[in-house]
């Protein structure tokens, strides 16, 4: 039985694959905007509303990424990546080669990969973290949107990084894949 039959019946089954959750979203099963992710074939739902914190910290950090990035690389707030056949999800900002099509991207893409965390700090560190890494993303930076940190992940393997540092506000972090591109939270505006 088909993916369609069974919505048909009423039911979504358990696991889907990322080709499938695109097909449902463009039966309409799935609203374009919907807030999901499909980690390992399982759907698993995003917030919906995000605090003032979460979107001030990401639309300072999206102007002063905008800013600093070479002519090489572009900005992408909150796409849809494909990490596997069965992984599909939607970091808060993304850095990718100029002109990249997201649906094609995979980990080792991309450039720098960022989540802003109020609420969603221990799932970015304990959930994505080791999904980030087991899928190839080599510069994983966790934005503490309340006590405005950095944790920068790097040197991906088997599952984990192994190298993780933390930096405080007034701390300049650049990225590892993006010459002359760093941010210092103090400083945005």
């Amino acid at each position: 039985m088909t993916v369609f039959q069974n919505i048909r019946k009423g039911l979504i089954p358990a696991r889907l694959s990322v080709d499938e959750v695109y097909a449902l979203t463009e039966a309409g099963v799935f609203a374009e905007n919907e807030n999901i992710e499909l980690i390992e074939g399982e759907i698993v739902p995003m917030a919906a509303a995000k605090a003032d914190w979460h979107e001030m910290m990401k639309a300072r950090l999206n102007r002063a990424l905008v800013r600093v990035l070479p002519e090489s690389a572009w900005l992408y707030p909150e796409p849809s990546i494909t990490l596997s056949d069965t992984t599909l999800v939607e970091p808060d900002l993304v850095v990718l080669p100029s002109g990249s099509m997201t649906r094609r991207m995979r980990g080792p893409d991309l450039l720098l990969t960022i989540e802003v965390a109020d609420s969603s700090l221990s799932y970015d560190l304990k959930v994505k973290a080791p999904l980030y890494a087991t899928h190839g993303i080599r510069d994983y930076w966790v934005v503490d949107a309340i006590r405005k940190t950095i944790r920068v992940h790097r040197d991906p393997a088997d599952g984990i990084y192994r190298d993780v540092e933390e930096f405080e506000a007034h701390d300049e972090v650049s990225a590892l894949l993006l010459h002359d591109v760093s941010i210092r939270l103090d400083a945005l505006d």
